[in-house]
């Protein structure tokens, strides 16, 4: 029959483990070892006297390849903490001689990798058991055998082995890899008849040999099927021993708690003494991997929580709070889902007749500027340039048109994410801000920008106060079902001759709701908004002029 037999899996997870002791060197860390269960593979063929499961035992090695740690028996050998550093985990059968040799002879199998053990990481290494030794059998064709009568096959090899193999022997026989083997017939009249069948016997292989005649003469072939055979063990490691005094707090529909590329991770310690610090580990649902971070306790209560960053967007986290090996239970969590805001770049403009747009369709479909108001009686103000940190940018230029050949009315350049209709009695509502948005919410809003003001202030109500020099405004704003959740706004009156970076960070006054809208805004007037039917009240200067380019949104 057919040996495959799949071999063992150790699963080594070290994580950081601070000692009380004052002794101890605090940055040195400490990982554990645990193994669990054991899940043998029965979906290969076995030699028929084979168990239905293996006896693994396992040695732990140091550096200077001293056995620090010993279990006859897996399952014997829990919580084992090991100090930061590389370690060779020996994996063998436990119950088995490797020496012996012949059909009385067990398999026997035997792996070893090297693991580096990290502080502050849990990690997992696979070792693979295989069979350490080389099966052989033979057979013989009913040609053979009806040719040859009263003969013995041996398999012989170093060390005077011989193993005979009367007529019909169905068995395989195990002996040790490295050897030589050569098949021997013995046809009991003095004669006989040796071939080698190799020089060195590779473990995991089954030599069949096949004993056939060869045609024309009295003589016979020897062919070899070499096959590999493996019998798969898997250790299945536990993550953590689950503590009651230990409470991982569930922050899953917490809005507040998870965010597109961070989570704050919460939970409570009741341990009557705590001689470990306090801990998280989390990973991606799909990883092995956890890591470890410190916890930070929420001053009079036994309450802790950590921020954990950078977070991938869209994905199920795992996370528990331990201290020591004292561990609460698994939690999840889902971070928000990226969704990109096009053109922020400001590479992409298109035109129809005066009318230039932000965007690829020659409309206003999500960027939007006052274009086509202002183009009633002048040139778009809001255009691409070449001018630019980078492709094109946006120049934005406050001006004065003629409306209906009298009517004098002053507007500011803008771009902003939202949808314009120009409604000339009413400018003011020409302007609707904000488009729909169920993506991850942002802290920060960075771009490249110049400014340079105009050289005359307008008369105006707005402010109240007197302005010595125009304003420029670029800002972002996020609501949630019509309340403004989060804000911040870039200002200044500054000349800046060349692109400039600049960062505006989001300020969340409501925490536990997501977005459902957002806008960014830039102006070259800060108050060119502000109208009185079609008269602009707003202070501002003719010719102010705003440079924006390759806007990028933070999320951590």
């Amino acid at each position: 029959m057919k040996t495959n037999i799949l071999v063992t899996s150790l699963f080594l997870l070290a994580g950081l483990f601070t000692s009380c002791q004052s002794e101890m060197d605090e940055a040195k860390g400490y990982g554990y070892l645990q193994l669990s269960s054991i899940d043998v593979n029965k979906g290969v063929e076995t030699r028929a006297d084979i168990t239905e499961s293996e006896a693994i035992a396992v040695d732990i090695l140091d550096e200077s390849n001293d056995v620090i740690q010993h279990a006859d028996d897996w399952r014997n050998l829990n919580d084992v903490i090991l100090p930061v550093a590389t370690y060779t985990i020996k994996a063998y059968s436990a119950d088995k001689n490797m020496e012996t040799q012949g059909f009385d002879a067990q398999p026997y199998y035997a792996g070893q990798k090297d693991v580096a053990i990290e502080a502050n990481k849990a990690k997992s290494v696979n070792i693979t058991c295989k069979l350490a030794q080389t099966m052989v059998s033979v057979s013989c064709s009913e040609t053979f055998k009806s040719t040859f009568a009263g003969y013995t096959c041996y398999i012989e090899g170093a060390d005077a082995l011989s193993i005979p193999f009367v007529e019909d022997e169905a068995r395989a026989a195990y002996v040790k890899a490295g050897q030589p083997l050569t098949v021997k017939v013995d046809f009991g009249n003095g004669k006989s008849f040796s071939q080698e069948i190799t020089s060195k016997a590779e473990a995991a292989y089954h030599y069949k040999v096949n004993l056939d005649i060869t045609e024309g003469n009295a003589g016979f072939d020897i062919s070899v099927d070499q096959t590999i055979h493996q019998y798969d063990v898997t250790v299945k490691v536990p993550t953590k021993q689950e503590s009651a005094d230990m409470v991982t707090s569930d922050i899953k529909n917490d809005a507040s708690k998870v965010w597109g590329q961070f989570a704050y991770l919460s939970g409570s310690c009741n341990l009557a003494e705590i001689t470990s610090p306090v801990q998280f580990r989390y990973k991606k649902k799909a990883d092995a991997e956890w890591t470890t971070i410190e916890a930070v306790q929420e001053e009079g209560t036994k309450n802790y929580s950590a921020k954990v960053a950078p977070l991938d967007f869209g994905t199920e986290y795992e996370y528990y709070i331990l201290c020591g090996d004292k561990a609460g239970e698994t939690c999840t969590f889902t971070t928000e889902s990226y969704v990109e805001i096009p053109n922020l770049n400001f590479d992409t403009w298109s035109q129809n007749e005066k009318d230039w747009y932000p965007n690829a369709d020659a409309s206003n479909s999500y960027w939007s500027t006052g274009n086509e108001g202002v183009t009633l009686g002048g040139n778009s103000n809001s255009v691409g340039v070449s001018d630019s940190y980078s492709g094109l940018a946006a120049q934005l230029q406050t001006v004065e048109v003629t409306m209906f050949v009298f009517v004098k009315v002053k507007a500011a350049g803008n771009i902003f994410i939202g949808s314009y209709k120009t409604n000339a009695q009413d400018p003011a509502s020409s302007v609707t801000f904000g488009r729909d948005y169920s993506g991850a919410r942002p802290t920060k809003l960075s771009g490249y920008f110049k400014y340079q003001p105009g050289a005359t202030m307008s008369d105006g109500s707005v402010p109240s106060e007197k302005l010595e020099k125009d304003e420029c405004d670029i800002y972002i704003q996020l609501w949630s079902g019509g309340e403004t959740i989060g804000e911040g706004h870039f200002i200044t009156n500054e000349t800046v001759s060349e692109y400039t970076h600049f960062e505006i960070p989001i300020e969340y006054t409501v925490t536990n709701k997501r977005p459902d809208k957002i806008a960014i805004v830039a102006t070259s007037s800060r108050y060119g908004g502000y109208f009185d039917g079609m008269n602009v009240i707003g202070q501002l200067a003719i010719g102010s002029t705003l440079w924006v380019d390759d806007f990028e949104l933070s999320y951590y």
